[in-house]
């Protein structure tokens, strides 16, 4: 049934398979937005809050797609506790977190022009040893933005940055690569077809 939702919630939404109005949109992992800090090194025992966040949005920010690995099962042994909170007010269910199932379609009642946007936030409890928190493509909608035009146009992001927990190295983020070319609004029409 989830699947079903979610690969139909881009049509409902009336998503065209064109660039929408955010076409630098960015997504990344900060432990200070808006300040741009992608690695922490904390004391054994503390509690702190890694936030996914989303910049340069022309169009603003109606939904996006997120998807993780569990921090606890991606690194066994640093984490002691790990939770999600969910932080763009929206009349559906809370969404549990992005590491749950294909990830998850987070969508909002409201348009979001800030920049940053602060999605969610991951609370970590933190026992010793390294990890990176990595954002992976969602499985069924991957690197999706649908903007707040009338439209609710489609982006693709790109990652800035995940983020390192004591030390951790993190492979780069791909905001410096080419962006999105025809080959995967391809694959993006094809689901219409």
């Amino acid at each position: 049934m989830n699947h079903l939702l979610l690969t139909g919630l881009p049509v409902a939404m009336g998503v065209p398979a064109s660039p929408g109005g955010n076409p630098g949109v960015r997504v990344y992992i900060d432990f200070d937005p808006p300040n741009y800090v992608f690695e922490y090194s904390p004391t054994p025992g503390e509690q702190f809050d890694a936030y996914v966040c989303v910049d340069r949005l022309t169009e603003g920010m109606m939904s996006v797609s997120l998807r993780m690995d569990d921090p606890m099962t991606a690194c066994p042994g640093v984490f002691a506790e790990v939770g999600w909170t969910h932080l763009l007010p929206s009349s559906d269910p809370p969404l549990g977190p992005p590491w749950e199932g294909h990830g998850i379609f987070a969508v909002s009642d409201y348009c979001y022009n800030d920049d940053p946007v602060v999605v969610g936030a991951i609370h970590l409890v933190y026992l010793d040893g390294s990890c990176c928190l990595e954002l992976l493509d969602h499985d069924l909608c991957p690197w999706w933005v649908v903007d707040c035009s009338n439209e609710r146009e489609l982006d693709i992001y790109c990652v800035l940055s995940h983020a390192g927990v004591g030390g951790a190295p993190c492979p780069d983020g791909d905001c410096s690569q080419v962006p999105v070319g025809e080959s995967s609004w391809g694959t993006i029409k094809s689901l219409y077809r």
